[in-house]
């Protein structure tokens, strides 16, 4: 199944390439030659190549909604940006969908977040938060203003 990703947010770059390869080499799903070889065809494409920032956090997963109930595991991930454009690109090779896990975000008096009906505990909710490239908690909530309901996406064995 196609996951693709946007390259900004509020008109700058989230680096979501860079920090799902680095995601993908600390866990060693992929290597560094697969890894010179995507960067070539994305600057064979796009005339630059991708930034190599020292302190960028691995995306090891990503959140999603999922209303109609597609994504589950063993299911094929194709990683793309520009989906559904000329310049659609598959920035990494494809990889099987490990795990998926239901998540609620629910904003109260403090906004929780609930995993498989499992309510996190703040160092929990630091690690998801530093795992899906967030800088801190706060910014975490920031982006998820809203209550929702949705998807973890694993391609690690990770699990919360």
């Amino acid at each position: 199944m196609i996951l693709p990703f946007s390259t900004k947010i509020n008109g700058k770059p989230n680096y979501f390439i860079e920090k799902i390869w680095r995601g993908f080499l600390h866990s060693r799903i992929s290597s560094y030659c697969m890894y010179n070889i995507y960067n070539k065809c994305y600057s064979d494409a796009f005339g630059e190549i991708w930034d190599d920032k020292i302190d960028l956090l691995p995306k090891i997963h990503t959140i999603r909604l999922d209303n109609s109930n597609r994504w589950k595991e063993g299911n094929k991930i194709h990683f793309v940006i520009n989906n559904r454009t000329a310049k659609r690109f598959q920035f990494a090779p494809v990889l099987d969908c490990v795990r998926i896990q239901k998540i609620e975000i629910i904003h109260k008096n403090k906004p929780i977040v609930k995993i498989d009906g499992r309510e996190l505990n703040i160092y929990e909710l630091q690690r998801l938060s530093s795992n899906d490239c967030f800088e801190s908690v706060e910014d975490f909530f920031n982006y998820f203003k809203e209550d929702f309901k949705g998807k973890i996406i694993h391609w690690t064995n990770i699990k919360y």
